[in-house]
């Protein structure tokens, strides 16, 4: 780029950024409005919607999410001791452990879940629920032509 230039119009990655940074300030309000001022964006985004109703294993969430199985078990630890979830013995391997939603999971779940429900209605209400749904598919298509698509997500850790 030019020196001295510059552009009224931010790249695609820092429009992306920004609403994300946006959904994670609104769910995070939400969750402090409806009485979960200890529960984060990233238990929701990075835990609550991988697990599976019967239960899953920490392993399988860590991967699920991207994360290293240690990232894992302190968002779960965190979420375990906040009566969130718990570790039940597997019930089809007696020598492992699978974690469960426990009541006040269940519904921050739930909170979660509605808060991303409504905000897909309000931003199809502002662009059109066609655009909406063409940005989404785009968004598919790219990360489907991906070369890192199907490979293993980077690991992270947990914040």
């Amino acid at each position: 780029m030019a020196e001295g230039s510059t552009s009224a119009v931010p790249f695609l990655p820092q429009l992306i950024g920004q609403a994300f940074n946006l959904i994670l300030d609104e769910l995070y309000h939400r969750l402090v409005e409806s009485g979960y001022e200890d529960l984060r964006p990233t238990h929701c985004l990075n835990v609550f919607r991988f697990m599976d109703c019967d239960g899953t294993r920490p392993t399988t969430l860590a991967r699920r999410a991207g994360m290293t199985p240690q990232a894992m078990s302190e968002l779960v630890g965190y979420l375990e001791k906040r009566d969130y979830v718990r570790r039940v013995p597997d019930p089809t391997d007696g020598r492992g452990r699978v974690v469960v939603y426990a009541d006040r999971g269940t519904r921050a779940a739930e909170i979660s879940a509605t808060y991303f429900a409504d905000m897909e209605a309000r931003w199809g209400a502002i662009v059109g629920p066609d655009r909406l749904q063409d940005v989404k598919s785009a968004l598919a298509q790219i990360l489907g032509a991906s070369p890192a698509h199907g490979a293993q997500p980077p690991k992270v850790s947990a914040p």
